[in-house]
């Protein structure tokens, strides 16, 4: 929930907006919020990732695989992302229902809570977590265990307005695979900072009854042409409040994490 203490372009730390979605790509018509979350973003296990650049980045590229999950909305993988004037956008994963031929799905998110975004992408929306902003969704099919990479680019400058960019990219191989949307922000909002943080959000009640195996991938900056590979991420859990648990372990593919919640069965230990 977005309270009076939250500056515009940050997001609020409570309920995150939910997107539906007609056919495989979302349009903006379709964009629907889809009630309250049952946990507050300050609750919620924390995710903190670094690229390692030294200075910010025009372009971040995030891993993650999906190892298992239930074929059902409640709980989101995001990362927040901090511009060099402060806004600051957010993008992830969230698992959703199998779509009408039986396939499997993931929905992949890029939004802003910034007043001034703008946008004319089919894929994006007014409005965020119910106040000011753009949202921006896509839903794609996915394969369980591929490692699938958020690119968030600020594509380009054109007087007073800087294009935001977010594509989903299958990360082994950089072949694209959905495109998520795109907005405008001030040019005085800058490149992203190299390190920030994110969350894993119960956004339903049926969240807290899920168990859902991801593996994060080592985060990449790139600024000038030249890529800066960080360490992989670390996620903690908060000291109360939150329905959620997560077990993690370091593999020879990333920092494999298991959420589960706690309507779910216990977490057993996990193999690479």
């Amino acid at each position: 929930m977005r309270t009076a203490s939250t500056p515009s372009g940050t997001p609020g730390r409570g309920r995150l907006r939910r997107l539906t979605r007609s056919g495989t790509v979302l349009a903006a018509t379709a964009l629907l919020a889809l009630g309250a979350a049952g946990q507050s973003w300050a609750s919620t296990p924390i995710l903190r990732w670094t690229t390692g650049a030294p200075t910010p980045v025009t372009t971040l590229t995030l891993p993650m695989a999906v190892d298992s999950a239930p074929d059902a909305s409640g709980i989101y993988f995001a990362y927040y992302t901090t511009l060099e004037s402060g806004t600051r956008p957010y993008a992830g994963f969230q698992p959703k229902p199998v779509d009408a031929d039986g396939t499997r799905v993931l929905q992949a998110v890029f939004s802003s809570f910034n007043a001034d975004a703008t946008t004319t992408d089919d894929h994006c929306a007014y409005g965020a977590d119910g106040g000011a902003g753009v949202s921006c969704a896509v839903r794609f099919p996915y394969t369980p265990g591929t490692m699938y990479s958020l690119v968030l680019e600020r594509a380009s400058v054109s007087g007073s307005t800087q294009l935001m960019t977010g594509d989903v990219v299958e990360t082994a191989t950089g072949a694209p695979v959905a495109h998520i949307g795109s907005f405008g922000l001030p040019a005085t909002s800058g490149r992203f900072k190299n390190a920030d943080q994110g969350f894993i959000e119960p956004y339903l009640s049926a969240g807290c009854g899920q168990r859902i195996t991801v593996t994060y991938g080592e985060p990449v900056g790139t600024e000038a042409g030249t890529a800066h590979t960080g360490s992989l991420p670390t996620v903690t859990d908060p000291s109360s409040g939150s329905c959620l648990s997560t077990t993690s372990q370091t593999t020879g593919r990333g920092q494999q994490v298991t959420v589960v919640g706690d309507a779910a069965p216990a977490a057993s230990p996990t193999t690479d």
